[in-house]
């Protein structure tokens, strides 16, 4: 009878400890999950924002003057050259479909991969207080971002407004994430803040970012973002890739699960890709695609 006993404590305590593990691997996969897939499209939005700025700013008909993050082979065209018709100028960049083998796309000046088209319209010079840049791409212009080894391909409309000499607005609607691993649906309000002006051009420059996103992960599964510290973005080579430093709050909304997440998981503001995820006390460090 002892023995009968003893075994089923066996089982139960070995059925409890399954049972237990199962469940820490669908948190870890969901914290994974919703945590790569929020910082996949956080980090592809952004960097459209950052070509955007630097061709806006950098070429002498449009404003300011300095070196560019262009590649050589990119094309760079006007469609519309007139602020004074009522619809702003109209611009566009080409950089060529995306590679057969790597690296999938041209390398820019800010380490960054990219293919595909992307359009642009601006209402008044960037410098002027109230101007608004509209960056627009739809599926059909297969535009891509990335490390040259795996990329993405994103569409949406981020409407873009400078608010103050250093400071822009940005809204991004009908946001949308494609790779290897799936597709991520993506919205958000930000407020753009450039901390650090390196000159003329958008190289050495550092903006931090602060706002609210929502979105649906690779799953479907819906979710929420609040940016909890400004999120610091260098635009230089090697970092420009993602965040090197900000915290964040993501929230799944069907489970209510909440997720804490680090660009900077070594305090050292490290260009290094890395981000730390924090669910129930527990942390798991992942790479920024």
């Amino acid at each position: 009878m002892k023995k009968v006993h003893l075994i089923l404590g066996i089982a139960l305590v070995a059925t409890m400890f399954l049972f237990s593990c199962g469940k820490d691997k669908l948190e870890v996969l969901e914290t994974i999950t919703s945590a790569e897939d929020n910082s996949t499209a956080e980090n592809e939005f952004t960097s459209a924002f950052d070509l955007g700025q630097d061709v806006a700013s950098s070429d002498g008909r449009l404003k300011k003057g300095g070196s560019s993050i262009l590649p050589n082979g990119a094309i760079f065209t006007i469609t519309d050259s007139l602020f004074t018709d009522g619809d702003g100028k109209e611009f566009s960049v080409d950089f060529g479909p995306v590679g057969t083998s790597m690296p999938f796309g041209k390398l820019c000046g800010d380490g960054r991969y990219r293919a595909g088209k992307i359009n642009f319209s601006l209402s008044a010079s960037f410098l002027s207080i109230g101007s608004i840049l509209t960056i627009s791409i739809s599926d059909n212009d297969k535009f891509f971002g990335g490390n040259g080894a795996e990329m993405t391909q994103i569409s949406g409309t981020k409407v873009i407004t400078r608010t103050l000499v250093n400071q822009f607005t940005m809204a991004v609607t009908n946001g949308k994430a494609i790779n290897t691993n799936g597709t991520v649906t993506w919205a958000a309000n930000r407020t753009i803040t450039l901390i650090n002006d390196a000159g003329p051009g958008l190289l050495g420059d550092i903006f931090e970012i602060t706002g609210s996103a929502s979105g649906t992960n690779r799953k479907g599964e819906a979710f929420t973002v609040t940016i909890d510290i400004p999120l610091k973005k260098k635009i230089e080579l090697g970092c420009a890739q993602t965040f090197v430093k900000g915290k964040l709050t993501l929230k799944n909304t069907t489970s209510g699960k909440e997720i804490a997440i680090d660009y900077d998981p070594f305090n050292n503001e490290a260009c290094d890709r890395t981000a730390k995820a924090i669910l129930n006390g527990k942390e798991y460090i992942y790479t920024v695609r």
